[in-house]
């Protein structure tokens, strides 16, 4: 089995600063709204009648800002099987570095609403990108860790952009402290920029050109082994990448391929709906709204900018655990531990709020209690659904569909924000804990789906995933007998030998 090098782990951490990008960029917004400055500026009443005005506009931002990830999201997919995945990481980061400064600039809030739509398409695209290339990139043994990378950074992305509103909220320039969060988006996606330069192409889209020595070059060298000189287990992948890929560049690609086949149709439903699950959960609601819910459960001041550090450090860490773990204890066990446990947390906070923090008695010790309750919340869902649910829905597509499928998934993501996000303002304040119970009742259905209907995908190669939906695998190498190696190496060997014999003609 091929081993991962050190050049694959900073190949991966390099475009991994394309969650980052993302994760930075979403959560900005969640810390610029903490700054009293923000409401000043753009002259909106946080009290009184105005406040149903001013959650309309917050729900307003956000929701274009989904709209434009959709946009970025559905063309990315397509652009990365045209391009590539290196130049459209490229791409979206232009696009990502533009809208951030011109967010950072706006003078009005309707400037505001349509610039965010631009930077959401290109941090959509982005979001998209990188765990298909961490996917195509990595080993079989390592495809969780470094996939994981994904979700790890874009967590990382959320906390960095939290510390960054902590600290402009102590600005005596009121502007700064909500144009400061903003600005700092630009830099993420300048780091993406330039660390791409030095990233190779995926290896399966070059192969899905017909490059092939290039392929085998760019793969040699992602999983080369120092204890494997002749590089016979890299071979062994890149023969059996090679023979799947050929097969299937065969069968229909696109869009309107995925809806018409019946194996591609299962793959898309389960890849959409644990990113519709993740965030039927609450969870984007809780993060995005967080300064909002601590200020309701009785924190002021700095308090709850505080509070949403410490909240998304714990997504951080959790998720840099699942990366390091996930490999071994598989995708199924992550996600319906981490939905079961996200399901009592829901439930927990939903109680204390409608019991004493909103009911006719509210008291200090329910509202510790509901903090706390927020606190085990992203710890279930950092730990075992954030990242293993952006791996489950990049690794079980095949090459010809898998830039469509994982943007069909990434854009149900961005629908289900545009669903709980753009009205979680305006639901927190009328219905406070009820919208947590919705939450509740759509994880329990979540639980239930997943146990009956999601198969363990660690292990395996991408090319042998396809078995798990009745594809043929043209192939195997994960379980085969020592007399089927040997036959395959025999061909690789007589590729080799053809190969050379050719070149001596030329």
């Amino acid at each position: 089995m091929t081993k991962t090098s050190g050049y694959n782990v900073a190949v991966g951490l390099i475009v991994a600063v394309g969650s980052f990008t993302y994760g930075f960029g979403f959560a900005s917004f969640a810390t610029s709204i903490g700054q009293p400055g923000f409401f000043t500026y753009f002259n909106l009443s946080t009290t009184g009648p105005g406040a149903a005005y001013t959650n309309h506009i917050l729900g307003a931002v956000n929701a274009l800002f989904f709209f434009g990830a959709c946009v970025g999201a559905l063309g990315g997919g397509p652009l990365a099987d045209k391009i590539g995945r290196k130049w459209t990481l490229l791409a979206a980061s232009v696009v990502a570095v533009i809208g951030g400064a011109l967010t950072a600039g706006s003078v009005h809030i309707a400037m505001l609403i349509i610039v965010r739509i631009l930077q959401g398409s290109g941090l959509g695209a982005l979001a998209t990108l990188t765990p298909i290339y961490l996917s195509e990139a990595s080993t079989p043994s390592k495809r969780g860790m470094l996939t994981g990378l994904h979700g790890f950074f874009l967590v990382s992305g959320y906390n960095m952009s939290a510390w960054v509103g902590f600290g402009c909220f102590f600005s005596e320039n009121l502007t700064f402290g909500w144009r400061g969060p903003l600005a700092f988006t630009c830099i993420p996606p300048l780091i993406l920029l330039i660390g791409c330069l030095w990233v190779p192409e995926s290896p399966r889209w070059l192969l899905t050109q017909g490059r092939v020595d290039e392929a085998w070059t760019v793969l040699s060298r992602l999983h080369n082994d120092p204890h494997d000189p002749n590089e016979v287990a890299a071979r062994e992948e890149f023969y059996q990448m090679r023979k799947q890929i050929e097969f299937e560049a065969t069968n229909s690609s696109g869009y309107m391929a995925i809806f018409k086949t019946p194996a591609y149709r299962k793959r898309a439903f389960l890849s959409c709906f644990v990113q519709y699950a993740a965030n039927a959960t609450g969870g984007l609601v809780i993060n995005y709204y967080s300064v909002i819910i601590y200020e309701n459960l009785g924190l002021k001041t700095y308090m709850p900018l505080l509070m949403y550090c410490i909240y998304t450090l714990i997504g951080a860490l959790g998720n840099l655990f699942s990366l390091l773990t996930v490999d071994k204890t598989g995708r199924r066990f992550a996600l319906l531990t981490g939905f079961t446990g996200v399901l009592i947390t829901v439930v927990i906070e939903a109680a204390m709020v409608g019991c004493f923090v909103t009911g006719s008695k509210p008291n200090i010790g329910g509202q510790k209690v509901a903090i706390v309750a927020i606190m085990f919340f992203v710890f279930f869902y950092g730990l075992f659904i954030d990242a293993a649910s952006f791996i489950y829905s990049s690794e079980i597509y095949p090459t010809n569909i898998r830039s469509p499928g994982v943007a069909l998934a990434t854009f149900t993501y961005f629908a289900a924000c545009i669903t709980f996000v753009t009205p979680g303002a305006t639901a927190i304040a009328n219905i406070g804990y009820k919208y947590f119970v919705i939450f509740a009742c759509l994880t329990f259905v979540s639980v239930v789906v997943i146990y009956l209907m999601y198969p363990e995908t660690k292990g395996k190669s991408l090319e042998e995933l396809a078995e798990l939906f009745g594809d043929p695998v043209v192939v195997h190498l994960t379980d085969a007998t020592e007399e089927q190696k040997e036959k395959i190496d025999q061909e690789i060997k007589n590729e080799l030998f053809a190969e050379h014999r050719e070149n001596f003609r030329a």
